[in-house]
């Protein structure tokens, strides 16, 4: 893969997850007016939880490894984990809206494609 395509993904990645997880912590953007009962039903739960500060830490941490270019497999690994549960729970809870956390779960992915070395570990049997 091109090398300014790979970073520029790997900062573009990094930056959200920063974003997203920073706001869990400082609530700077708005919140949907128009919530779905059950995924408002969830998320009061999961906010009045330390889940959300977690995923949050977890977000930031990752997106920074990213940014940074440091410790980029574990990383990948972590956001992949967490993009896969939003992907997930917008496909269940709020379908209209899949397509932000679909889209950098698999920029994620395609990432771990330039660290292939790294994982084929993971993936022999």
């Amino acid at each position: 893969m091109n090398q300014k395509v790979t970073l520029v993904v790997r900062i573009l990645v990094g930056l959200m997850m920063v974003v997203f997880g920073a706001n869990k912590f400082l609530n700077f953007m708005p919140q949907p007016t128009e919530i779905p009962e059950q995924m408002g039903a969830l998320m009061g739960i999961l906010m009045n939880s330390p889940f959300m500060t977690i995923i949050g830490v977890l977000e930031v941490l990752g997106g920074l490894g990213l940014i940074l270019n440091k410790f980029v497999p574990l990383s990948l690994t972590v956001l992949i984990a967490v993009l896969f549960n939003a992907a997930l729970f917008h496909l269940f809870f709020d379908p209209a809206n899949v397509v932000g956390a679909s889209v950098f779960l698999v920029l994620c992915l395609v990432r771990v494609y330039g660290y292939k070395d790294r994982f084929k570990s993971l993936l022999t049997i």
